[in-house]
């Protein structure tokens, strides 16, 4: 009886265990950082297009990445300072959680 308690016990923590890890591991890919996916009937902008923009801005543009299908631009304001970008190509649109760092 002992045993077949234990074992229900360790099947009961491993089902419930691994039942949330999905969960756990969703969250955490979500938090890192945005993805950007192709959209229908939406302009796709290139990476050359990406640093235009980000110079019309007025920013000076010294790193270009590709992250998750998102441009990421890093480089300098006006001012010197440091900013990075994150930009949808898909629309042009400019992520939250960007601008001076």
């Amino acid at each position: 009886m002992w045993k077949t308690m234990q074992q229900t016990t360790l099947a009961a923590a491993l089902f419930f265990g691994l039942s949330s890890l999905p969960v756990v591991v969703g969250l955490a890919v979500a938090s890192d950082d945005h993805v950007c996916k192709a959209q229908q009937n939406v302009a796709t902008m290139t990476r050359s297009e990406a640093v235009t923009f980000g110079q019309s801005l007025g920013y000076s543009v010294t790193k270009v990445e590709t992250e998750h299908g998102c441009f990421e631009l890093s480089g300098t304001d006006r001012n010197g300072a440091s900013i990075e970008l994150t930009i949808n190509p898909y629309g042009g649109k400019i992520l939250p959680e960007t601008g001076a760092h």
